[in-house]
């Protein structure tokens, strides 16, 4: 179906489509609010507060050009704003919100990577160790990109940077992961995110 059409339905207080938009994304949602913060509870009750938002404000909410997009950043708004409470501090900028205490780890599951692939243990611990060495912002990159297919637009959006800088990031986290894992081992690794991170 499409969003638009989707969208619709939900403004329009279809209950099936807002039960299917939360069935689809509820979980989706949470490996990325994890990432964020790494507090369960904090988390399960962002994503309870971004639906019940939505269905409140349903007929008043603007259709997004992306639904997961929308539901991203809406949901990273919350938990920043959750971390603000927590660090009792104001936040004037992005730069200020870069710098709030979350690390975005995106940690392998070694042992569920070796039983489904024939990765062997040792590129698996490389990889861990070179996603360990980028950046924060590298690795929500990454991580938007590869695990969550999001397209640079709507990384863009979910983040506040411009294209051009989800690009370059991109590019630069991609290059120093090609140095040391090699092309062609990369690119099957990254094929698999999907099941390889937490």
């Amino acid at each position: 179906m499409e969003e638009k059409t989707f969208w619709n339905r939900i403004q329009q207080g279809d209950e099936a489509a807002f039960r299917q938009l939360y069935e689809q994304y509820s979980e989706w949602l949470y490996g990325y609010g994890m990432k964020i913060v790494g507090n369960e509870d904090m988390v399960s009750e962002a994503i309870q507060t971004l639906f019940v938002y939505i269905f409140e404000k349903r007929t008043t909410c603007a259709e997004p050009d992306s639904i997961p997009a929308y539901l991203c950043v809406s949901l990273r708004h919350i938990l920043i704003g959750e971390l603000r409470k927590n660090n009792n501090r104001q936040l004037k900028s992005i730069d200020d919100e870069r710098a709030l205490d979350y690390d975005f780890d995106l940690e392998i599951d070694v042992e569920e990577a070796i039983i489904r692939s024939e990765v062997e243990r040792e590129q698996l611990e490389l990889l861990q160790k070179e996603l360990n060495g980028l950046t924060k912002q590298q690795r929500e990159v990454i991580y938007l990109r590869y695990y969550k297919k999001l397209s640079p637009d709507e990384i863009a959006d979910v983040m506040g940077l411009t294209s051009r800088t989800v690009y370059n990031t991109t590019h630069t986290a991609m290059t120093r992961l090609r140095k040391t894992m090699g092309k062609a081992s990369l690119v099957s690794m990254l094929a698999n995110l999907i099941w390889i991170i937490n």
